[in-house]
């Protein structure tokens, strides 16, 4: 089953505006470590008075009984990676990497209608589902993690619970792969992701495989890339809000060109041809194409769009100041978030009156 916690909105919704970088990366700290500390007091307070108050709850979700193998929901039909049931995921989603990433973009969003408090679902498996408003229009953060499977555990039960369609933005960070993206850029992939895959039978001896097998480019959905873009050229300028092609790797090091004598991957040439097969490549990652290829297969359901923070060079090596990291997420963070909000998504209505009332 699943206990329910009361966290204070002071703390859900902390602001760290107007401090210094070390005071707000101390801040920041003692933010999640107040969390942390308010989540264990307050499950100890409930265990101890036997009270589950219905009052606002921010869920953890922990172990349960599932049915359905090839779908697997529990009793309550909440998911079995995510947690989260009908009524706790709105339409419009913004997929993030981190549960830290989550936390401070979730700043930005009032709580839902008749609520004081943002909704948030933590499953056991560590993802994270922060659910309120922007403008006045649901939306939900979900910590995807890293990786395709993540990615496709975030975008199918998301999917499962919501009534009507989806707009999915994935926030991501990424390598930049070659000028005119530098660190810092926001890198919209207007023109879509290819895979990049590493194929175990080339590396059976004597066999004549190619080590990496790249993909056709699936594209985003074009309003809503082409909306993200124009409001990320907003927020940093339109030298620094670029559009091309994603990569989206199996992995962080051998899929991703990095070199390693420990290992025989063959990839000291796969950034060259990359950008050689590719000539409008910008990022690098793990997630992108995945959601793009699901919502491709969709039926119309679904619309995505992805944007990266470039925080290396793979072409000259360079890596971004940690200093520096904050701010950008914040301003890719609001540029994703109004994106959804101001992106004509039909049919969602419903949902939305009846998100968090039925949790």
């Amino acid at each position: 089953m699943y206990e329910r916690t009361l966290w204070p909105q002071s703390i859900v919704r902390g602001s760290l505006c107007g401090s210094n970088p070390s005071t707000r990366s101390r801040l920041q700290a003692v933010r999640c470590s107040r969390r942390t500390t308010q989540r264990h007091a307050t499950q100890a307070m409930l265990l101890h008075n036997g009270s589950s108050q219905d009052t606002d709850p921010i869920l953890h979700i922990g172990k349960t009984q599932f049915q359905d193998a090839n779908f697997p929901m529990d009793d309550q039909g909440r998911t079995y990676h995510l947690g989260t049931k009908e009524g706790e995921v709105a339409n419009r989603i913004l997929s993030v990497g981190s549960t830290k990433r989550a936390m401070l973009l979730s700043e930005m969003l009032d709580p839902m209608e008749n609520s004081s408090q943002l909704l948030e679902v933590e499953s056991d498996r560590g993802f994270l589902t922060i659910t309120g408003r922007l403008h006045g229009s649901p939306v939900s953060i979900v910590s995807t993690m890293m990786g395709m499977a993540n990615m496709d555990f975030v975008v199918r039960e998301c999917q499962a619970v919501v009534n009507g369609p989806l707009a999915i933005i994935r926030l991501g960070t990424c390598g930049a792969l070659q000028p005119p993206a530098h660190l810092g850029c926001f890198l919209v992939a207007s023109e879509g992701s290819v895979c990049v895959r590493r194929h175990p039978d080339a590396f059976v001896p004597g066999s004549h495989l190619q080590p990496y097998q790249l993909t056709q480019p699936i594209r985003p959905d074009a309003a809503l890339s082409s909306l993200l873009h124009e409001h990320c050229a907003a927020a940093v300028g339109s030298d620094k809000a670029l559009q091309g092609l994603n990569v989206t790797a199996d992995s962080f090091y051998s899929s991703q060109g990095r070199v390693s004598a420990n290992f025989d991957d063959r990839n000291e040439q796969l950034l060259t041809t990359l950008t050689q097969q590719y000539p409008n490549a910008l990022s690098l990652e793990m997630e992108t194409f995945h959601l793009l290829d699901l919502a491709r297969c969709s039926g119309g359901k679904i619309q995505a769009a992805a944007m990266a923070i470039a925080l290396a060079e793979r072409y000259t090596n360079d890596f971004i100041a940690a200093s520096e990291i904050e701010k950008l997420e914040k301003q890719a963070g609001l540029a994703a978030l109004t994106t959804l909000t101001e992106y004509k998504l039909t049919g969602s209505a419903h949902t939305a009156e009846t998100l968090h009332a039925n949790s």
